[in-house]
């Protein structure tokens, strides 16, 4: 890099793969041509006297391993993105069969999105880069800031990940739906609980403007969390997950009620894929397949959003000092 380019968004730490060889890799990790794997091995750390009395307390020894280290990243977007929906449907879930805090039930799921996004980027963002949208994977490897090669696994791992974690709160709350619709499955009404799952947009919200809620949203997320990790900037180093989790509340709460801001695929069309198990197929034909609004348009609002930050947000350049 000359002394005079603008330093790569450092969002790069976040959202792109790392060019630091020896980012989070085990000291015995050299850099191999890019379709081989080099495996640390489990005695080049420090272990505690256990651990070398008993070598299977070591999750190195333990069965798969080499595999798990092979497909660390993947497996990160699955469990991040698991943890995402968790928390995000799970407060849903809440708001939706506990009408006592009626009031306050929009307050609380934004919250409880933000929440869970910022924790579920904790598990994932040191391995991964912390996507846990296809939007972002896709965007940023539109501006070649990710592997194409990847693409398709990491948005596959996502959607995976939001299947089950639709399919596991299921079970939590099984029993309270039946005593809130009285076993009789409804996708949407006073007794619906479609909403859980996936997003609808509100009574008398036409398809256009619920497209364009959703590109506008989604490309503010994206123009935002460039900011946040634009060290020519301030950013918000070391606290990337709580910054995105409060850009997402702040989101949640200010704009994307109207169609409850998908602004992510995954959290959108994987659980909507398990509600059919549930509702038929009716959460993709209800509202006039309103589906592809926010299955499609945050692709659009994400790649908006980056090339808007890159074209006319022009800080001063960093000069490397010698």
């Amino acid at each position: 890099m000359s002394t005079t380019e603008p330093q790569a968004v450092a969002n790069s730490e976040y959202y792109t793969e790392r060019a630091d060889a020896h980012y989070h890799q085990h000291p015995k990790v050299v850099m191999l041509p890019e379709h081989e794997v080099a495996i640390p091995e489990a005695a080049d750390y420090e272990m505690s006297d256990v651990v070398k009395m008993h070598p299977m307390y070591d999750p190195m020894n333990w069965p798969g391993y080499n595999f798990r280290y092979k497909f660390r990243e993947y497996l990160a977007e699955f469990w991040g993105t698991f943890i995402l929906i968790f928390f995000g449907d799970g407060v849903v879930a809440t708001a939706t069969v506990n009408k006592a805090n009626a009031a306050s039930s929009y307050l609380a799921i934004t919250f409880g999105w933000g929440i869970g996004l910022t924790m579920a980027l904790y598990c994932s963002m040191g391995i991964s880069g912390g996507h846990l949208n296809p939007a972002v994977t896709f965007a940023n490897a539109v501006f070649g800031k990710f592997s194409w090669r990847k693409v398709p696994g990491f948005i596959l791992a996502q959607l995976l990940g939001a299947f089950v974690a639709a399919a596991t709160l299921y079970g939590i709350f099984k029993d309270q739906f039946d005593v809130f619709d009285g076993g009789n499955r409804q996708l949407l009404g006073d007794q619906g609980t479609g909403g859980v799952w996936c997003t609808y947009a509100k009574d008398g919200n036409g398809k256009f403007f619920s497209a364009w809620s959703e590109i506008v949203n989604t490309a503010v997320l994206l123009f935002v969390i460039y900011s946040i990790g634009d060290d020519r900037l301030t950013p918000a180093k070391n606290h990337l997950p709580i910054s995105i989790g409060l850009l997402v509340f702040a989101i949640g709460n200010c704009t994307g009620w109207v169609t409850g801001y998908a602004i992510n695929p995954a959290r959108d069309f994987g659980p909507r894929v398990f509600s059919t198990i549930l509702y038929g197929s009716e959460p993709f034909t209800a509202g006039g397949n309103y589906f592809w609004v926010p299955t499609f348009m945050p692709f659009i609002g994400a790649i908006i959003g980056i090339f808007v930050y890159q074209c006319f947000i022009v800080p001063e350049p960093k000069i490397k000092k010698d």
